[in-house]
């Protein structure tokens, strides 16, 4: 018996840019780069509210994260407590270096259901190799203070997730990472595959492990995904991205927004999901993902996480 599929309506996540600044200055990420070729700056909540407004009978949560440091956001805990108050989901990835006691009380306070925390190295040398100006002890101290906060308040969120990226210069040190999450007592602790932003081979060897990698080097010596990309991609029905000012996208690695169905501030979140450059896009993707420039460092069916 064959069983008919019919794509949601709306998307069942969506992320939300608080802001595109960033403390650090990593050299495979844009915004560490400060490479935008797109407007920056920071969300406002009034923005927020009418989203929720619109899409919270259709969302199963909101993920704070895109581009930028979302704890840069002055009033990220608001944003936090206007989707709390629909009982939704919400999850927050940072890297750390902002989880003060009063952070960490607002977050708690405003009902996070998920915080995701990088850190990508065990020693001051290794970690500050990729997050550059970024301080080992201070991320570790913001963890514990979270942790020791959490447990006080009585409170089972937010729910912590450790992430390691894999790079070729810090192999060595994931055991010490794994043991020392093991310790400090997080809900899970995760190595994931590094992504870097030109498939050049510079970049990949400077990078990309030989083993632990979602990379290529290809006989003529470009560099590909490990496996072929298929003319389909499930993110185009599971979630979409907003940035900051409102544009919306089709995934989170349409970086500097440059396939922007539209904008929330001339049209509903419902018009522009439906819209026909939205659905030009889809069919696109369906037709011949490869050409689409986003869609040839995309990991949807590659196997990211170790």
């Amino acid at each position: 018996m064959r069983v008919a599929w019919h794509p949601p309506k709306y998307p069942l996540f969506i992320g939300i840019e608080p802001t595109t600044a960033c403390n650090l200055r990593c050299p495979q990420c844009i915004s560490g780069l400060r490479a935008f070729t797109r407007p920056t700056g920071r969300l406002d909540p009034a923005l927020l509210e009418r989203i929720m407004e619109e899409l919270h009978p259709h969302l199963w949560g909101v993920l704070f994260y895109f581009q930028g440091e979302p704890l840069l956001h002055p009033h990220i805990g608001r944003l936090i407590l206007i989707v709390s108050r629909y009982k939704l989901l919400s999850s927050l990835s940072t890297n750390g270096h902002f989880l003060s006691e009063e952070k960490c009380y607002e977050l708690i306070t405003a009902g996070l259901t998920h915080l995701r925390i990088s850190l990508d190295g065990m020693t001051p040398e290794t970690y500050k190799q990729y997050r550059i100006d970024g301080d080992l002890s201070t991320v570790q101290s913001g963890i514990r203070r979270l942790l020791h906060l959490r447990k006080a308040m009585r409170s089972r969120f937010p729910l912590v997730e450790l992430q390691f990226i894999a790079f070729r210069h810090n192999l060595h040190e994931i055991p010490t990472f794994l043991q020392w999450a093991r310790e400090i007592g997080v809900e899970l602790a995760r190595v994931k595959t590094a992504q870097i932003l030109e498939l050049s081979p510079e970049a990949y060897h400077t990078w990309i492990p030989d083993k632990q990698s979602r990379y290529v080097q290809a006989p003529d010596g470009t560099i590909r995904l490990k496996h072929p990309i298929p003319n389909r991609c499930w993110r185009l029905w599971r979630a979409a991205e907003v940035t900051w000012d409102g544009r919306v996208l089709p995934c989170c690695f349409d970086k500097d927004a440059t396939h922007a169905f539209g904008s929330l501030h001339q049209s509903r979140f419902s018009e522009i999901w439906h819209s026909s450059e939205a659905e030009s896009f889809r069919k696109g993707v369906f037709q011949a993902r490869e050409s689409i420039d986003i869609c040839q460092n995309c990991t949807e069916g590659v196997r990211t996480w170790l």
